[in-house]
């Protein structure tokens, strides 16, 4: 595509504005000089690396990428043997570390992530990694001027040996200083260099008094710089140790640059896609910040524009457009009023293909559709040229004669106020054999113009449609939005009207309109009120469906509320129920077995007399049974109506079966806080038992005595630190203790550690008769370190 009417369509500012939300100097510049691609499957991949950019974005943030560095000269000076220095040793370091870091937040997306990110995944798998090389770098280069001292061995020794000889200098100086007798002839009491020698300031006159080397004055000539002659030899030193100290760092930069060489490949392939990620997390941040899209593509050269926006206007101020061309037609004709925003509409279609053949997410909705365009034309404003001599009707025929030789069925031509700028008539045929042209070219084309001949072309000819920008007669304002379909009507003499021009001249220049002109705008402005009329319906119409679907929502929600309570009921009971059931079976059970026993003791004399004897003797616990079952088998429940739950209270709570303590009781809410094992909840007053702790402290059924603990049934038992062969007899005697006390949930504490108990428990646990089920706890209730065990 030609830069020329790229930036004729303002592409150019839209890629500045994208290029900010880049983090590298490179990425801005790759965005900045990024052109539209012709290519249908390079479009797609692009637009799908966008998706996949978006998703991770919106579940991770977007990866740090400041500071990625052209590497590809330091890379070709490797490869020829070069030696690198600070800044292009810091530079592969930075780049290193970048692509390390981009890795790592691609490895730490979520696993189980769908098909989404994973093609970015695939792309980026080529990052380089060198951890060890990075290191080394960072350990020994500091910045652009300095190698650390333990660069080497060698680097440590020689700048200790130099700091030792500058403190012996320093030490021989300042006895100069303070000395009694040279102390006169010193200017400042200060230790300086000069030539990269250690000096003392003396006065000019006193510089025979002192036996050394000059090595310079002051400006005022006042004071000169001297190198006594007892420390030459030390500052010789000095610079020779220093002349080392370069070669030692000379060496450690080869060695670095040597340790580099063999990966300058793959240093230039990271570099490439460190800003293919920068740019591409630019284009994600851009859909997330602006509320933009991923446009669908198709191959049947239709495009369609839902609720489209102009990327440089304010979302807050802009009128979105909806915009189709390619199916019924592939010419639209636009007309309308000046200013109703017939140009921005134009400028709003080719801009949105050129983003999208970029790559880049468009403003607008879903249901948005675009076709590739081999090439985009557009003749938009006034170019004309003072250099050139060129009118304004000459500057656009120049441009339209070139987009005709170079367009075919494969471009977008956007013409803007076809034919204007000369003659009405000659200018009107003139934009009529052009659109003609065009057509016959297969060209798919969007022009605006005033004429009324083209109008009325539009409306009989196959294949070009109609379209106008909105214009509100009532107060003489354009809305912007783009109606396909409806011719445009100027206007002129309406707008002249209500402005306050006199009617004689209203009449006067209707007088001077053709007749057939003036019974065609009058169709138009009856079509326009019409349609305004519609649309007004039309959106009365859609705010009652909106309302009749919201009752019928909000009746659906009541229905599905109404049948989950009915549900829940139902299942509360048929729990009550079988927990009844399961209460006397127990009970049954027990009442045979003492029968069974008796029977034995008396060998089977008076069996039925026996028999009946029980029967009678136990016809109160079944009745009771019956009618209280949904209270816990012992004796300790005290049922009262009039008992209102206290702090400090041992209870029985109704709907756990379960025993627990209060811990707070509120009167206005009838509700009580209970500790009930591990588990604090609130619980209604009706759900509360009170527990007489006298009778808990032994039950007698027929003469056989079951001793119980008087304190709350624990619905935990802590075992960690317990050894493996204990579990079996610890767990079985606190499984059968909760199971005789009808508690229906127990928690097993064997803590995490090497998950040996948590094994030895959860094989005991498999052949218990009581246990129903068990499962390890989850969040909130110590995971792995516990196991649940559900009781039948």
């Amino acid at each position: 595509m030609k830069k020329k009417y790229l930036k004729t369509l303002e592409y150019d500012k839209v890629l500045k504005k994208i290029s900010l939300l880049a983090h590298s100097e490179a990425a801005k510049k790759e965005i900045l000089n990024t052109m539209p691609y012709e290519e249908f499957a390079k479009v797609e991949e692009m637009l799908l690396d966008t998706a996949d950019a978006v998703v991770l974005t919106s579940r991770k943030g977007r990866p740090s990428l400041s500071g990625i560095k052209n590497v590809e000269s330091i890379t070709s000076r490797l490869a020829m043997g070069g030696i690198l220095g600070n800044r292009e040793l810091l530079t592969i370091r930075e780049n290193l570390y970048l692509a390390r870091r981009t890795k790592e937040y691609l490895r730490e997306s979520n696993p189980e992530m769908d098909e989404s990110g994973k093609r970015i995944k695939e792309k980026l798998q080529e990052l380089f990694i060198n951890k060890s090389l990075e290191n080394e770098i960072q350990r020994c280069i500091l910045n652009d001027d300095e190698i650390a001292d333990d660069a080497s061995h060698e680097l440590f020794g020689i700048r200790n040996t130099i700091r030792r000889k500058q403190d012996s200098i320093r030490d021989r100086l300042n006895d100069y200083i303070r000395s009694s007798k040279y102390s006169k002839y010193i200017q400042d009491n200060v230790i300086t260099i000069r030539n990269g020698r250690y000096v003392i300031p003396v006065k000019q006159e006193s510089k025979s008094n002192l036996k050394g080397i000059v090595h310079d004055s002051s400006a005022s000539g006042s004071t000169v710089y001297i190198e006594p002659m007892d420390i030459v030899n030390l500052n010789n030193d000095i610079r020779e140790l220093e002349a080392e100290e370069k070669e030692e760092m000379d060496k450690i930069r080869a060695e670095l640059s040597e340790a580099a060489s063999p990966y300058t490949e793959d240093l230039n392939c990271n570099y490439r896609l460190l800003v293919f990620s920068d740019v591409l997390f630019s284009k994600a941040e851009l859909m997330l910040d602006e509320e933009y899209m991923i446009p669908r593509l198709n191959r049947n050269r239709v495009m369609r524009l839902v609720k489209a926006r102009h990327p440089l206007i304010d979302k807050k101020v802009v009128v979105p457009i909806d915009f189709h061309i390619g199916e019924d037609f592939t010419t639209l004709v636009i007309t309308g009023p000046n200013t109703g925003g017939k140009t921005v509409s134009l400028k709003t279609v080719g801009l949105l293909c050129a983003m999208a053949q970029s790559g880049f997410p468009i403003p607008a909705r879903e249901g948005t559709e675009i076709c590739i365009f081999n090439d985009i034309y557009a003749d938009i404003g006034d170019e004309q040229s003072i250099e050139q001599s060129l009118s304004t009707f000459s500057s656009h025929m120049t441009n339209i004669i070139s987009i005709l030789k170079y367009c075919d069925d494969k471009s977008l031509v956007l013409l803007d106020e076809l034919g204007a700028g000369t003659d009405p008539v000659e200018g009107s045929a003139l934009a009529l054999a052009i659109l003609e042209q065009l057509m016959e070219k297969g060209c798919t084309t969007v022009a605006t113009t005033h004429y009324q001949h083209i109008k009325i072309y539009a409306s009989v000819t196959e294949g070009i449609e109609n379209a106008s920008c909105e214009f509100d007669v009532s107060t003489l304002r354009p809305t912007y939005r783009l109606l396909i379909g409806i011719p445009g009507k100027s206007n002129a003499l309406y707008i002249s009207r209500r402005l306050g021009l006199h009617e004689k001249i209203i009449k006067q220049a209707k007088g001077f309109i053709d007749n057939d002109n003036t019974d065609y705008e009058d169709v138009i402005l009856s079509l326009e009120k019409s349609r305004q009329r519609i649309e007004k319906e039309k959106k009365k119409a859609i705010k009652n469906t909106r309302e009749t679907k919201t009752l019928r929502d909000d009746l659906d929600k009541q229905l599905n509320r109404i049948e989950g309570e009915r549900k829940r009921i139902l299942n509360e009971a048929r729990r009550e129920a079988e927990k009844i059931l399961s209460d006397s079976r127990i009970k049954a059970d027990e009442f045979l077995e003492e029968l069974k026993t008796l029977k034995k003791e008396q060998q089977g004399a008076g069996s039925a007399r026996i028999e009946a004897q029980f029967r009678s003797k136990y016809k109160d616990t079944f009745e009771k049974s019956k009618m209280e079952s949904h209270v816990n088998t012992t004796n300790d429940i005290i049922v009262n109506s009039d008992y209102l739950p206290k702090a400090g209270d041992d209870v029985f709570l109704t709907n756990l079966n379960a025993n627990g303590t209060i811990l707070e009781a509120n009167e206005k809410t009838g509700e009580a806080t209970v500790q009930a094992g591990i588990m604090k909840l609130k619980v209604p007053f009706g759900n509360i038992r009170q527990i007489d702790t006298a009778k808990r402290q032994k039950e007698t059924i027929s003469g056989f005595s079951v001793k119980k603990s008087a304190k709350n049934p624990s619905l935990e038992l802590d075992i960690r630190g317990l050894a493996s062969d204990e579990v079996d007899i610890k767990v079985g005697k606190f499984i059968d203790d909760s199971a005789l006390m009808s508690i229906g949930e127990v928690y097993i504490i064997h803590g995490k550690g090497s998950g040996r108990l948590r094994t030895a428990v959860q094989s005991f646990l498999k052949n218990n008769p009581h246990v129903d089920s068990y499962r390890t706890g989850n969040f909130g209730e110590g995971e792995s370190g516990v196991t649940v065990v559900k009781l039948k």
